[in-house]
């Protein structure tokens, strides 16, 4: 891969150019951060022309190496204010390796306020008015791009959200079987993208070739053993019978389980939403589980959900949708959360944002606990655009801050996601230090028992996961630094180690904070929120209890 495309929105015009030196050992959160810090002022608006919107493979995407398959998305945010690098799995990341493309940039935004759609092909980059899909779902956009362009493209697009412009926003990406049900979910990215002017990107890589490694037997040696060990892990094994999802009921077990609005860390129908019964349940209804999300995948953790009826429903139910959508708003009927989970997907909305925001509601007394049709009709408000979607569209924060709550579990302007780290200590620390804002980049369930293991745990958390965003692979295959090096390394002849690995994860971190500090998200806002340090949970009693002065430690440098 060594072509950027440069789109230039106010002059709908594309340049084609090679990559510069010093973004050719760049990949996926390691080039679009590099980009957003070298190229967009830390204090300009998110929604403002002077924001950038990079699409970036990673280093290993369209290889064929196990789970390499993962696209960042990276811009300022809306909803941190900071920098943001959101993660997604489907056919996009490897399309664009096929045409050597390393990073998509979309620069200022449209002059005449339409919607434009991008095509990416052998032949280069197009902008067309896109008139025909203002206002529609992803699922109605991706069927009319599928229908004009081909069923072989992969698509990026946003719903009505992202047109709205709303901090929740998502950008959405077609899965193997052209489904818009894989999500660069967090970080309100979907807003960039509508206040660009751009409702999607088609990729079409009929023609192009897979490039070759430098040394194609040792590379397909180290895949060998790479996806016999993802295949031998026990998680994998389980993950792939049962989904994420499948883990809900051990979470709320364990008691760190976001319960209505996060009063409680186990919920009493986790069984219902969640688990080896609801894997059985789609079994019956037609439905399966050990779905691929993107070509390679080895732990196969996607579904195919059916309805009562056996149609389908929804594609991609994880954990993170049930906890936040279900638990989180007492709701524990399996198919009104599934609803949930579809109505987001073609809204282009983060279901754990979404889920957050409509737990404040809930504390505002919008809605009650367990009213699923309530719950359902707040999703329809956020698409029509009433002043209360829009209020709930914005995010958890927006929400507390218009209905005057002070408990509010959010970092940096971001959701808590799906985890109580009043439970998991480990977690917390990462939740509150990441640059990306309450975040997956940072979550350890299986913490040490004392303080100091801990920040090591998180530090080295965080560095390993901007290392295997940037080489593109998924983290439920738990790349090591030697897989990652000894990858790179055979693909493109680089002499990578270990080290070099860790180098590159923590050069990401550095300049991720070092971009929020410029963008005055100083060390003050490296906190949980005060109710996760002062108010027990239930049913344990846990609270946050690292002190500020042992959370300052995690990202100092070494």
């Amino acid at each position: 891969m060594n072509r950027i495309v440069r789109i230039d929105m106010r002059q709908l015009k594309a340049v084609i150019e090679e990559a510069p030196q010093e973004m050719m050992q760049l990949g996926g959160r390691a080039l679009a951060s590099h980009v957003v810090a070298a190229e967009v002022p830390a204090t300009t608006h998110a929604l403002g022309r002077a924001n950038k919107l990079i699409f970036a493979p990673g280093l290993l995407a369209g290889t064929g190496a196990p789970n390499s398959g993962r696209l960042s998305i990276g811009a300022k945010s809306p909803l941190t204010e900071g920098i943001k690098e959101a993660n997604v799995g489907g056919t996009a990341a490897t399309k664009l390796a096929r045409l050597r493309v390393k990073a998509i940039i979309i620069e200022d935004r449209s002059a005449d306020d339409r919607l434009y759609v991008l095509t990416i092909d052998s032949g280069g980059a197009t902008l067309v008015p896109a008139d025909d899909l203002v206002g529609l779902g992803n699922y109605d956009t991706s069927a009319t791009l599928r229908r004009t362009y081909g069923d072989t493209v992969g698509i990026l697009g946003i719903g009505p959200a992202g047109e709205m412009r709303l901090a929740a926003a998502s950008i959405a990406c077609t899965d193997p079987e052209g489904r818009p049900c894989r999500h660069a979910a967090r970080g309100g990215l979907g807003a960039v993208m509508g206040s660009k002017g751009l409702k999607a990107i088609v990729i079409d890589d009929r023609g192009a070739r897979a490039a070759e490694a430098v040394d194609p037997s040792g590379f397909r040696e180290i895949c060998r053993q790479y996806a016999k060990e993802i295949q031998e892990l026990k998680a994998t094994k389980l993950i792939s019978q049962y989904g994420t999802v499948g883990g809900l009921p051990y979470i709320s077990k364990m008691g760190s389980l976001p319960t209505r609005n996060y009063r409680s860390g186990s919920f009493e129908k986790s069984d219902a939403i969640g688990g080896k019964g609801v894997a059985e349940t789609n079994a019956a209804r037609g439905g399966s589980f050990g779905h691929i999300c993107m070509p390679g995948c080895v732990v196969r953790c996607s579904n195919v959900m059916h309805d009562k009826e056996g149609n389908f429903l929804t594609a991609g139910f994880e954990y993170e949708s049930a906890a936040m959508l279900g638990a989180n708003l007492g709701i524990d009927e399996l198919d009104t959360v599934m609803q949930m989970e579809k109505r987001c997907d073609d809204l282009g909305l983060d279901t754990m944002e979404t889920g957050a925001a409509l737990g404040l509601a809930a504390e505002a007394g919008i809605f009650s606990f367990g009213d699923g049709r309530r719950a359902l009709s707040l999703l329809e408000e956020i698409g029509q655009g009433s002043v209360l979607g829009r209020v709930l569209g914005q995010g958890a924060k927006i929400t507390a801050r218009v209905f005057g709550i002070s408990r509010v579990p959010v970092v940096k302007g971001q959701a808590i996601p799906a985890h109580d780290p009043r439970k998991e200590l480990g977690t917390g620390i990462g939740y509150a230090t990441s640059p990306q804002g309450a975040d997956h980049t940072g979550v350890i369930i299986y913490q040490a028992c004392d303080t100091p293991e801990m920040i090591t745990m998180s530090r080295a958390k965080q560095v390993n996961t901007c290392a295997y965003d940037s080489v593109g692979l998924c983290q439920m295959a738990e790349p090591t630094p030697e897989i990652m090096a000894g990858l790179v390394s055979r693909f493109y002849g680089w002499h990578w180690g270990p080290e070099d690995v860790a180098g590159l994860g923590k050069a990401v971190l550095q300049k991720e904070v070092t971009f929020n500090r410029q963008a005055g998200l100083g060390p003050a806002t490296d906190r949980l929120p005060d109710f996760i340090k002062e108010e027990p949970i239930e049913p344990h009693q846990g609270v946050f209890t690292i002190a500020d002065q042992d959370v300052d430690k995690v990202l100092v440098p070494e």
